[in-house]
């Protein structure tokens, strides 16, 4: 692979982390960020232009690597890339020979924290109960159809340059677990991110609903406009941590999943997990549906076939 900077026109990304959503990509993102053979942008964790802005055009991506300084790698992570149609061959077009990462999160676990990611923003009208929500918000169960939606991924990018990462390990092994990252992407395997044992995006209550409603949508329209500064300004200043935090009151957060949710849920994804196990050599039925896998390696994460 050619370095970044012999390439002629703008400075692209080689790697993107393309999701799942919920699925530790922001915590990827953060020990990235720190390494220094990689450059990711530091404007924001997501751009979105794959997905929602991919009209502005190449020059405005671009934009996000101005300040690409010679490092090994330049890198991309927005977890909404996995699941949309039109994103893998959109990728391809702008990047062809980009190595393409997905991290995967147990689906049912993933569901529930997508959806109290969308309660947290006010996205989920009040008073829909999970069941409600994921009827309402489809997203929610099919975001973790993960072999479904690699297909597309795969009838693009070759299995050399199309891996997976399971979550589960980080949570036993977070060292090694991003020792695998990097020994994919060709860096340094043995540095050390301050982040490697931290956590990044943790569920909050927020102190009302509606503030932090109206709160995310000024962010969006600040972002959308390019104003990623002032979104992180106001976030140094305090202005998140007023919406969202203050003391953990459990008593205004959904109950928690019911055990027929769960169950439903089980029955729902094991037909892809199946699939997905078979893909990646591992049993994820047993790992995400049936039990925790003891003393199974990890295996080198790259999609077969």
């Amino acid at each position: 692979m050619a370095s970044p900077s012999s390439r002629r026109g703008p400075v692209l990304p080689d790697f993107v982390i393309v999701g799942a959503q919920k699925g530790g990509t922001v915590w990827l993102n953060d020990c990235l960020r720190a390494h220094p053979d990689v450059y990711m942008s530091p404007d924001v964790h997501e751009i979105f232009f794959f997905d929602r802005y991919f009209d502005r055009g190449v020059e405005w991506y671009a934009r996000y690597f101005r300040g690409y300084g010679g490092q090994q790698r330049i890198g991309e992570t927005t977890s909404t890339y996995l699941a949309h149609p039109l994103v893998p061959g959109r990728l391809h077009q702008v990047l062809p020979q980009a190595t393409v990462i997905v991290s995967l999160r147990n689906p049912l676990d993933r569901a529930w924290s997508r959806y109290l990611h969308l309660w947290r923003k006010g996205d989920i009208p009040a008073g829909l109960s999970f069941r409600q929500a994921c009827e309402a918000v489809p997203d929610i169960v099919a975001s973790g159809e993960y072999f479904r939606c690699l297909r597309s991924w795969r009838e693009l990018f070759p299995a050399e340059r199309l891996h997976a990462l399971v979550l589960d390990d980080a949570r036993d092994d977070p060292f090694g677990h991003l020792r695998r990252l990097y020994q994919v992407l060709g860096v340094n395997p043995e540095f050390r991110a301050a982040k490697t044992t931290g956590r990044s995006n943790e569920h909050a209550t927020p102190r009302s609903v509606r503030a932090a409603k109206v709160a995310y949508h000024i962010s969006r329209s600040l972002h959308r406009s390019g104003l990623h500064p002032v979104v992180e300004r106001l976030k140094a200043l305090g202005v998140q941590r007023l919406i969202l935090e203050g003391g953990r009151d459990t008593t205004k957060e959904p109950p928690p999943m019911s055990a027929a949710d769960r169950e439903r849920l089980r029955a729902h994804y094991r037909v892809d997990v199946a699939a997905l196990s078979e893909l990646t050599g591992r049993d994820l039925v047993r790992l995400w549906l049936d039990g925790e896998t003891a003393g199974q390696p990890p295996g080198d994460g790259q999609l077969c076939g």
